[in-house]
């Protein structure tokens, strides 16, 4: 009967296989409801999504306890988008507009975590008739609801303006080539929102001697990528 024992075997294999597949292709509703918790940077979040799509946060650091609460959705297969009320974490950068994401990971398919985003790309066209091949030139940004121009000097600086709603807001700095053939921008660059980039936020942009500017703001965190853990229990 050994054939019998080796078939059994082999059933059972495909039988686990199949079940955990169904496990770890599930990103559903049901898979991010949860608590979960961070401690990274010198902070702790406690994050709690709950079945009716709306959260709470509670973020401890630098002497501070704040809270929050909003709402979520999904969208893709694991994407979750946070309203504005979500609590930025030190090392995660918001979109262009302000809002939030984070995408479900799981690791060996079962276990689940969210990773937030740590980067945006702004999209600037160029609109003068500079050279062909020629970084500094007049580009516009194409971001909805916002006005925003920047000019690219041969001596290495810009000069930048965002027009968002009522708000405007100027700012000159410098410019760089890096080892890549790609721009690095001084902290003196706008975001979208017409702040500057924080101690924490870099903008660059890569492929530059093309029509168009892909400029990512990009956050960084001394210890790796913000990852909320789901609690198993």
């Amino acid at each position: 009967m050994r054939w019998w024992w080796i078939l059994s075997r082999c059933l059972f294999v495909v039988v686990c296989f199949v079940l955990w597949y169904i496990v770890a292709s599930d990103y559903g509703d049901g898979v991010a409801v949860g608590t979960y918790h961070l401690a990274q940077n010198g902070e702790t979040s406690t994050l709690v999504l709950k079945p009716d799509h709306t959260f709470q946060q509670e973020l401890r650091g630098h002497g501070e306890v704040k809270r929050a609460s909003g709402s979520w959705r999904r969208f893709g297969e694991g994407g979750i988008a946070f309203s504005k009320d979500f609590l930025i974490v030190t090392g995660q950068e918001p979109g262009a507009d302000g809002t939030p994401y984070a995408d479900i990971h799981k690791d060996l398919g079962l276990f689940v975590s969210l990773v937030v985003s740590q980067y945006h790309v702004l999209w600037y066209r160029r609109v003068d008739p500079s050279p062909a091949g020629t970084i500094f030139g007049t580009y516009a940004g194409d971001e909805p609801g916002v006005s925003a121009s920047l000019i690219l000097k041969p001596d290495h600086t810009f000069v930048q303006v965002i027009h968002a709603s009522t708000n405007t807001s100027q700012a000159r700095g410098t410019w760089s080539v890096g080892q890549d053939g790609g721009i690095i921008f001084s902290k003196d660059f706008l975001k979208d929102s017409g702040e500057a980039l924080s101690s924490d936020e870099t903008a660059s942009a890569w492929d530059p001697r093309g029509s168009n500017l892909q400029i990512q703001i990009a956050a960084t965190s001394r210890s790796g990528v913000p990852t909320f853990r789901k609690k198993l229990f």
